[in-house]
């Protein structure tokens, strides 16, 4: 899409902040009713998803040019989606896809992105990854007793976060795909990065050329499913992928894929693993997990800013991400008493590091972390687990920044513990 096609949105918001808060009908408590973390650290209409779409307005509409104070409300935006969901329980508008589009035209006038967005869109560029690491050292978290199949059609794409940053995380899934018996390969030093930082920051032109790159690697190595342990990933190959690049690819994450392991008996969660935790619903495998599906019709205006879509347009409520897996998987492991934090599933708050507001806006990815760990602590839980290695960094990162006894795992490294193949 273009700016432009979201003219009428942008001119339909009448301000009313239903952005900024999980909808009425779900609030718990005051102290965890928000669902946007920027406009809570900034707290100026201009950084909430309605305050972006005015922004976006303006500029479509030539008042405004791009300048640096703009740009910095334009990035300090983690493109959770929250800001969509809440949307739409009153009005059927697309704030983070505006946001996004506004991205994009930042890009295109040669304003955007943020210079750290730059350097690591150049480290993927040359490395393959926004780390900068070596490509040759991607696979270094494979051990020697892990089994692969480089004949298999389905692919663990381990990411660049697991493969550099949360080794724990690629090491624990190998190994309950070989408990399964499930075979899978690698592409080793060959992976690249899904593009999803690359995207998320609206280089949309680069992005689409490691999108189109990734899927021609895959199609040529013979690739039929692709197993991901990182909801960015995941997010990337089954939503965003298809919108630009034609594939037949099944995508599934690990914790779906645990869920039909332990219901074809292929692995039996037999260990105690004494804990009470809660479970963090990262954004991407959540609410931003729910597919788009095309839509060609006529929006009719019957009063004043009251329309109707002839046909009827399908709904994106972020109700269709995934949800029950994980939640599945824990309540059958031995010894784990799963409590559930206020604000969960499609409502759940973001834990701060996406957008591109980790490595740019550090202090504001840092503050959103401790906001999630102050509602995760509020359940009595002593520990906090999550399906997302970016979740996993940003909340570590907070962990350690703060007087915590909480720990953080991932779910796979529970799972591979219950089984008998971890500490």
């Amino acid at each position: 899409m273009t700016l432009g096609e979201f003219e009428d949105m942008m001119d339909s918001c009448v301000r009313c902040s239903k952005c900024k808060y999980i909808p009425q009908l779900v609030i718990q408590s005051k102290r965890f009713s928000s669902i946007c973390p920027s406009i809570d650290y900034y707290n100026f209409h201009a950084y909430s998803g309605g305050g972006r779409m005015i922004t976006a307005s303006a500029y479509h509409k030539g008042r405004v040019e791009f300048t640096p104070e703009m740009l910095d409300v334009i990035y300090r935006c983690t493109n959770c989606g929250g800001c969509e969901v809440s949307c739409k329980w009153v009005y059927e508008m697309e704030p983070n896809e505006a946001i996004h589009e506004l991205r994009i035209a930042a890009v295109e006038a040669g304003a955007g992105p943020m210079p750290k967005h730059k350097k690591y869109i150049e480290f993927v560029d040359r490395k393959k990854n926004p780390y900068g690491e070596d490509p040759q050292k991607r696979p270094a978290w494979l051990t020697d007793d892990v089994e692969t199949d480089e004949s298999s059609s389905t692919l663990y794409f381990v990411g660049c976060t697991a493969s550099y940053r949360r080794e724990e995380i690629a090491l624990a899934t190998a190994k309950i795909l070989n408990a399964a018996g499930e075979e899978f390969r690698l592409l080793g030093s060959d992976e690249m990065c899904c593009g999803s930082p690359v995207y998320r920051v609206g280089d949309q032109k680069r992005a689409l050329q490691i999108m189109k790159e990734n899927i021609e690697q895959f199609k040529e190595a013979g690739i039929k499913r692709i197993i991901t342990s990182c909801s960015g990933c995941y997010n990337m190959l089954k939503v965003e992928y298809p919108r630009f690049v034609e594939h037949d690819i099944e995508v599934i994450h690990t914790s779906q894929l645990i869920e039909g392991f332990l219901k074809d008996e292929k692995i039996k969660l037999t260990e105690d693993v004494p804990m009470k935790l809660t479970y963090h619903d990262p954004c991407h495998l959540g609410r931003m997990a729910e597919p788009y599906e095309e839509w060609e019709g006529e929006k009719i205006e019957v009063l004043s800013q009251v329309y109707i879509y002839d046909p009827p347009k399908p709904e994106r409520r972020g109700a269709g991400g995934v949800y029950d897996a994980p939640r599945n998987v824990l309540k059958q492991i031995p010894g784990v008493e799963l409590v559930e934090m206020e604000r969960i599933r499609e409502y759940a708050y973001c834990c701060g590091a996406g957008g591109g507001c980790k490595s740019a806006y550090p202090d504001f990815a840092l503050w959103a972390s401790n906001e999630r760990l102050d509602e995760a602590e509020a359940t009595g839980a002593s520990t906090l687990v999550s399906t997302c290695p970016f979740c996993g960094t940003n909340f570590l990162d907070g962990l350690e920044s703060r007087d915590s006894t909480m720990e953080y795992f991932d779910l796979t490294e529970l799972v591979l513990r219950s089984i008998g193949g971890g500490k």
